[in-house]
């Protein structure tokens, strides 16, 4: 029984039928009592009943069926459907039966049970959560809290990224050019902080009667 991990305080159900030797049987449920406690519970059902017992869902902590020594126990998935049902999430199922080809029509003792039929056991574990059941998420999204104080600006950045009122006034300045640099100078209300050169030489535009040189 150590191998199934069960401990004092859990609600254990043992599963049964009429091939159960009812001494094996008694036995089983002994031993559960000692591993279990008086704060645990042991649970003995008739498999032909189990589909009209009253169990709540996710009643037990480990369910134990056709275990006792001797029992023939075959479980149809109706069976098997309420053994889920009743079993609490995350907790363990420990099965045991016959191979079905095995099985021999004229009664058997449990001694030969054990030596002339092949079994199968298995073990399975139910899901972390119940079927169809529902529950809010809760996410970690947290509301982000405006500054109260606006960060400090760089003077001389706020400088760089300022225009003015006259930086826009494209209108108000004439460029001409200057016949002896071939420079281009602005007029008007405000000059260019510098010169721009131009792409020819403004001596080759000048006329007069020197045009010629």
């Amino acid at each position: 029984m150590a191998d199934f991990g069960i401990s004092a305080g859990q609600f254990v159900a043992v599963v049964w039928d009429k091939s159960s030797p009812v001494e094996a049987l008694k036995g089983l449920v002994d031993k559960l009592q000692v591993l279990t406690g008086n704060e645990g519970r042991r649970s003995v059902e008739n498999i032909n009943q189990l589909l009209q017992s009253a169990h709540k869902e996710s009643s037990f902590d480990i369910i134990l069926s056709g275990l006792v020594l001797g029992s023939t126990t075959l479980h149809s998935a109706e069976i098997l459907t309420e053994i889920a049902r009743i079993l609490r999430p995350g907790e363990c199922l420990f099965l045991k039966e016959p191979v079905e080809t095995a099985l021999q029509w004229e009664p058997l003792t449990p001694e030969e049970v054990l030596d002339r039929l092949l079994f199968v056991q298995i073990t399975g574990k139910k899901l972390n959560f119940e079927m169809g059941s529902s529950s809010q998420l809760k996410l970690s999204i947290t509301k982000k809290s405006s500054p109260s104080v606006k960060p400090a600006v760089d003077p001389a950045a706020a400088k760089l990224w300022t225009l003015s009122a006259n930086d826009m006034e494209d209108d108000s300045m004439d460029l001409i050019d200057s016949d002896e640099t071939g420079k281009r100078e602005g007029k008007g209300t405000d000059k260019l902080p510098a010169q721009l050169p131009l792409p020819w030489d403004g001596r080759l535009q000048t006329w007069g009667k020197d045009a010629s040189e």
